[in-house]
């Protein structure tokens, strides 16, 4: 009974150290190609850039990096953050979403998803990657941040902003979306400012 009473505990005891530590979990998905290391890349750069414009030296480090995820680590704002960067090419049975559901999606805090505006396909496909992250225990429990990101602004646009918007709103699934380009820069301060408040809101840090 002990040892079942303590398992029970596991949950609320990573969500103290998670507290304790202003941990966030997030993980960036989407179609290949439409984007996603450039903008964790970015966002990477930006965060090293405003630590280190503060003389407050930080180490920012990669933790793996696998042909089917990549996993990010730095420090922003009080905040550590882990992002996973998952695969975009999909082999059944291989990918993380195959492999790691369980043991590090389940934790995840924050999801982000990619589309490219220049391909129609990746917008459409949103669906299918939506279905695969299995998001019924974040929903259920309103745990989660999401943020819906139309990347490669600066190229043609072949996914209209009206058809965006049937995907965002209070009563949408997502009720944050930005338009990127981490080329030029554009979008980019947004989506972390978003992130950043999505994070505090999730820990109760915010004033």
């Amino acid at each position: 009974m002990t040892g079942v009473f303590q398992l029970s505990k596991i949950p609320q005891f990573l969500s103290q150290i998670k507290k304790s530590k202003h941990l966030i979990r997030m993980t960036i998905v989407g179609d290949g190609a439409v984007g996603k290391t450039t903008l964790v890349q970015t966002l990477l750069k930006i965060t090293t850039t405003h630590n280190h414009s503060g003389h407050e030296v930080l180490e920012d480090k990669k933790v793996t990096r696998t042909p089917f995820m990549e996993i990010e680590s730095w420090n922003y704002k009080d905040l550590v953050f882990q992002c996973y960067d998952l695969a975009g090419q999909r082999t059944p049975g291989m990918h993380p979403l195959d492999l790691l559901q369980n043991h590090v999606l389940k934790y995840i805090d924050i999801y982000i998803f990619v589309f490219a505006l220049d391909r129609y396909e990746s917008f459409a496909n949103l669906n299918d990657w939506l279905r695969l992250m299995n998001l019924e225990y974040g929903l259920r429990n309103n745990n989660g941040g999401f943020i819906l990101v139309g990347n490669k602004v600066d190229l043609e646009r072949n996914v209209s902003r009206e058809l965006v918007q049937t995907l965002v709103g209070e009563d949408r699934f997502f009720h944050t979306y930005v338009e990127t380009s981490p080329i030029y820069g554009i979008g980019m301060d947004e989506m972390l400012n978003n992130i950043v408040y999505l994070s505090k809101r999730l820990l109760n840090l915010c004033d």
